[in-house]
């Protein structure tokens, strides 16, 4: 069933949560340094006060050691594993049931919105992006993940979707992290009971890519390749709201392949590219400082996704 926000999960404990099981499935180490407050809200597109929100009830929860420095570590042991917090604002399992099957305010024939909800034998999921081929990916990454029906959907396009959502189609929005809080602010104009809330998905390379380019010295010239303009720059922008300005930037990609040759020729010391664009280059020269940032949703995100909607669908 939707949620609305009165029963909604706030950015800095999906945040917290999903941080959680990247230490309990080890993928952050005991006492490893989770990026700072700056870097990781920067580079996820945060407000750097739900980031520190995240981090203070991570270190409250013992996950995590926050020094004077404001470094927050992680901790050793770990605490036993806890599952996903439970949303508020749903009363009683009944009540949950009663909404679940409480059919939509009438639609257009055809649009989603004409269907009633027990007419549908799996949930539905939105998913939203701002980059077309990205959204298209995820989609089908999150639809074969989970068994449900996932709908890609651009966020400049989020206005058209907006009589099935209030109308009941949708069990739950779900963006990456880097457009949370903008999909958020976009829901929050939508009235009924059966908006539901929007769940961000934290992108293994997105925390890959922040591990290592911060430990590049100063100075460092790194190559950003693409596929298309827009996906580069984006990138780019996130390195630099990050505050890594250590680093200087040069963008190629493939719309322009003379502009990856121009990536090349300079030499940088690493290359941030998709495996597409990583390809091209080894063609061009075999030995390259690659680092691929293909963006996969992280298996943590997905089992989230999963537990929040079934939890209200039980």
């Amino acid at each position: 069933m939707p949620v609305h926000d009165s029963s909604s999960i706030s950015v800095s404990v999906q945040l917290k949560e999903q941080l959680k099981s990247l230490m309990e499935q080890r993928i952050y180490q005991p006492r490893e340094t989770l990026p700072a407050v700056r870097a990781l809200s920067g580079f996820l597109r945060l407000n750097q006060d739900t980031v520190q929100k995240a981090y203070e009830a991570l270190k409250a929860e013992g996950y995590v050691t926050i020094g004077n420095d404001g470094e927050a570590v992680v901790a050793d042991p770990l605490p036993r594993k806890s599952g996903m917090p439970a949303a508020s604002g749903i009363s009683s399992r009944e009540q949950q049931k009663d909404a679940a099957v409480s059919p939509p305010v009438s639609g257009k024939p055809g649009h989603p919105a004409s269907f009633k909800r027990e007419e549908r034998t799996k949930p539905a999921i939105l998913f939203a992006e701002c980059n077309v081929v990205q959204v298209q990916e995820y989609a089908v990454e999150l639809e074969k993940a989970t068994g449900y029906t996932v709908k890609p959907c651009l966020i400049k396009d989020l206005d058209q979707f907006a009589t099935s959502i209030v109308n009941g189609y949708y069990d739950l929005v779900v963006t990456t992290f880097l457009h949370i809080e903008e999909v958020q602010k976009w829901l929050d104009r939508l009235e009924g009971d059966n908006v539901p809330i929007v769940i961000g998905c934290l992108l293994d390379s997105n925390l890959q890519s922040i591990r290592e380019l911060q430990q590049l010295p100063p100075g460092s010239l790194v190559g950003i390749g693409g596929t298309t303009w827009e996906g580069a720059h984006n990138f780019r922008q996130s390195i630099m709201n990050a505050g890594m300005t250590h680093l200087e930037l040069l963008v190629g990609t493939m719309e322009y392949p003379s502009s990856l040759d121009e990536v090349l020729a300079a030499k940088p010391e690493l290359i941030v590219c998709t495996s597409i664009v990583g390809a091209y280059l080894k063609r061009q020269a075999r030995f390259l400082p690659l680092l691929i940032e293909d963006r996969f949703l992280n298996v943590q995100s997905v089992q989230y996704i999963q537990q929040f909607v079934e939890g209200f669908r039980q």
